[in-house]
């Protein structure tokens, strides 16, 4: 009857501060390029509807670039697939949390044609599609920044047409522990929404797909299209697409799989017998994949002038020859401090030498790269960064 494609949590345009500027342009094209999986598909299967259930954009201020390409996306399903009606609500990070902030980024999309934006935060709106004679109700109502933690369900009208979906950007309680981090954004429960001749409840904002039923309805979290956080490594990534009709059932979702960037977390034990960290994790870190994002985690216990020789800069560089980009997690323990030792034989550096030192780093990978871009881009950071810190007071 129906076919329906359901996403939600697509981030475009995120931000992560532990990677450099190169590699964050190329995580942000993984986000872009998850969206123009899903763009393909339904140009391919042409649905009767994408719905996008919150959280398309990162935040509420996205760079141009993406945004025109986007824009450029969803004329091109247009064109050719005619029939598909784009669905959009925004979540809790496209959303203005406050009034000075005022619109969405996603509502710049509603001046294409197909796309409906529920942009209405406190009431449902909605679209009737019609196919052989019968109607399709679809609901929606965008995430609320102002006050977050209100029930969205509260005010779900009954559904009135043959068929009927909810798009809802929050945490269902029966899904969702309570003790979760998602619980905190527009909580609310099933027996909100029983009852109500709803067929399908498109949900977001939680990261893993994961669908139920209740009675004669299924609530369903497409889970997000690529992995966010090192928390999501082991997370299948895709979007749920299915045919709505009287035999709708958990069964008869499609989990899509989508081709995504793979995250890794490596654990590494020191103990006390180690003398040198730097070549204690290249001994463990065997296996190699430039595709992947790494991140380790140091834990266990040295001993403290071992420590202070630790240079995590060059480890960092070195370990970014074998690896897309990796982010280092401290959890070390350090062992047989000597209260006697002679602390000003250490260099204290200045801010103005740590930022010197840690540009110098960078300007020197690059050039180990021929990358004379960023080579010029960092020597221009190093000049005017410490003429700034200058001016700010700063003393060499």
């Amino acid at each position: 009857m129906f076919r329906i494609v359901h996403t939600a949590d697509l981030h475009l345009d995120p931000d992560y501060a532990y990677l450099a500027y190169n590699k964050l342009e190329e995580r942000r094209l993984d986000f872009l390029k998850a969206f123009d999986q899903i763009i393909d598909f339904c140009i391919e299967e042409k649905p009767d509807a994408l719905l996008i259930s919150g959280d398309f954009y990162d935040k509420i201020l996205p760079r141009n670039d993406p945004r025109v390409h986007i824009i450029e996306r969803f004329k091109e399903l247009n064109l050719k697939s005619r029939n598909t009606k784009v669905l959009v609500i925004s979540g809790n990070h496209d959303t203005p949390k406050s009034r000075d902030e005022a619109k969405t980024p996603v509502d710049t999309l509603k001046a294409l044609d197909n796309i409906t934006v529920f942009d209405d935060k406190t009431q449902f709106r909605k679209v009737v599609l019609k196919k052989e004679w019968k109607r399709l109700g679809i609901y929606g109502k965008s995430f609320y920044g102002l006050k977050g933690n209100l029930n969205p369900a509260e005010n779900l009208p009954k559904c009135s047409e043959d068929f009927g979906i909810a798009m809802i950007h929050g945490s269902v309680k029966e899904m969702n522990p309570i003790y979760s981090d998602y619980s905190q954004y527009a909580p609310f429960s099933v027996k909100d929404c029983v009852n109500k001749d709803f067929d399908y409840f498109a949900l977001g904002h939680y990261h893993k797909f994961q669908s139920m039923a209740k009675k004669d309805t299924i609530f369903c979290y497409p889970g997000s299209t690529e992995r966010y956080t090192f928390t999501e490594e082991q997370y299948e990534k895709g979007f749920i697409w299915f045919d709505l009709d009287n035999d709708l059932s958990t069964d008869n979702l499609n989990f899509q799989k989508l081709d995504v960037r793979r995250m890794q977390t490596k654990e590494i034990e020191f103990n006390p017998r180690v003398e040198d960290i730097n070549k204690f994790v290249l001994d463990n870190l065997i296996d190699k994949d430039p595709d992947v994002l790494l991140r380790i985690i140091l834990k266990g216990d040295v001993l403290f002038d071992v420590y202070r020789k630790y240079k995590i800069n060059e480890l960092q560089r070195e370990l970014e020859r074998s690896f897309f980009a990796l982010r280092i997690e401290n959890e070390l323990n350090i062992k047989d401090v000597d209260m006697d030792y002679d602390f000003s034989s250490l260099r204290i550096l200045t801010p103005i030498q740590e930022f010197e030192n840690f540009v110098q780093d960078k300007i020197k990978l690059f050039k180990e790269e021929h990358n004379e871009v960023y080579v010029t881009l960092y020597e221009d950071l190093l000049k005017y960064g410490i003429e700034e810190l200058k001016s700010l007071g700063v003393e060499r």
